[in-house]
């Protein structure tokens, strides 16, 4: 079992937060796709990794119900 942390950055304003994220999504995308192509991850479990690392994780982290 591993745990993902979750994505923080040091942004103060909103426009470097978002291009941030953007990247930060697009760096997870390319590395949850090379490892599905080498067989270490299915689709759906890419998925979830995303799904936790994107969500679950700083939703706990945070403390919030939505």
């Amino acid at each position: 079992m591993y745990r993902q942390i979750g994505f923080f950055s040091d942004a103060y304003c909103v426009e470097w937060l978002y291009t941030k994220s953007k990247l930060v999504r697009m760096e997870l995308a390319k590395a949850l796709a090379d490892r599905i192509a080498r067989g270490q991850y299915t689709l759906d479990g890419a998925f979830e990794t995303a799904k936790k690392l994107l969500h679950e994780t700083p939703r706990r982290l945070l403390g919030l119900n939505c």
